[in-house]
């Protein structure tokens, strides 16, 4: 954990700490965690009616994102759970554009390898209840809504195939070029906390999500530059799973895994050129995936 993050949030579980010492009752629960994602972002666009590969960009999101957790206990068995994550604007690694423009042909005519920079942001919203509790056990359902944001300029663009001829290393002037994504939508999920011991617990999360997805692309490598949109609907699924230590009856330390991924298959694409045409498409692919472990501080007031 980074060293400003962990001081503010030692700060903000001692003075937790202090709240729930006079609270005579356990209504918040908040926690905070550090995830160190390693996932990609990718677009695919295929020939009309064709499951060929017309174009495919590529983009790496390895990011740190920081996530506050706020769960308020209505009652021994109803709650509300509110989460928000963000990562600092930065690189997310070394990506590439991929197009093969021969129709029938599986070979790539042009190919570039690019930075990609931005930003990834989540919140979600549930109502969840208690459906099994035991001394060691206890099950919860919930359902909610839940947005992911991905933002991506390209910058250190360098060409190494056009038109299906070796150019070497042609490099292109940073021009804003992006291509940004969000996925949103209702979803519906289990989470469980199971206690090995007095000390230790198991936690795990399962959820599927019916998303309304969008990508917003603009291309300044053309003049004039395209610009598109593309839309669809799909399902996405989320998973984690973590060990709870527990400091003290209030504080308890966690590390796990989350898992996230979404694909929306055959979408729409509105391309616009700029110069007076625009296309209407279909056979759009978008594929978010986000995975990695986290480490967290857990406090109850």
């Amino acid at each position: 954990m980074k060293k400003p993050v962990f001081i503010f949030a030692l700060s903000i579980f001692t003075l937790n700490f202090s709240l729930a010492l006079a609270a005579p009752q356990d209504k918040l629960d908040i926690s905070l965690k550090q995830w160190d994602i390693d996932g990609s972002f990718d677009y695919y666009l295929h020939y009309q009616n064709s499951s060929q590969l017309l174009s495919k960009v590529s983009m790496p999101q390895k990011q740190t994102m920081n996530i506050l957790n706020i769960k308020y206990l209505a009652d021994d068995r109803n709650y509300i759970k509110v989460q928000y994550g963000s990562t600092s604007s930065g690189n997310k690694g070394i990506g590439s554009d991929s197009d093969w423009a021969t129709a029938g042909s599986n070979t790539i005519t042009d190919y570039g390898t690019m930075n990609f920079n931005g930003d990834q942001k989540m919140v979600t919203f549930d109502v969840g209840t208690v459906v099994s509790q035991s001394y060691r056990n206890k099950t919860s359902v919930f359902v909610g809504w839940g947005k992911r944001d991905t933002n991506n300029e390209l910058t250190n663009v360098i060409y190494h195939l056009n038109s299906g001829v070796d150019v070497g290393n042609v490099s292109q002037a940073d021009n804003g070029s992006y291509l940004n994504g969000t996925f949103s939508g209702l979803h519906i999920g289990v989470e469980n906390e199971y206690k090995l011991n007095k000390k230790v617990s198991l936690s795990s999360g399962l959820s599927t999500s019916y998303l309304h997805t969008k990508a917003y692309g603009h291309w300044a490598n053309h003049s004039p530059a395209w610009d598109w949109t593309n839309s669809g609907y799909t399902w996405g699924y989320d998973l984690n799973l973590g060990f709870k230590y527990a400091i003290n009856q209030n504080i308890k330390v966690e590390l796990g895994y989350y898992y996230s991924y979404a694909k929306m298959t055959d979408g729409n694409e509105v391309l616009n050129k700029n110069n007076g045409t625009v296309y209407n498409l279909s056979g759009i692919d978008l594929e978010y995936k986000q995975k990695g472990y986290y480490f967290g501080l857990n406090s109850k007031f």
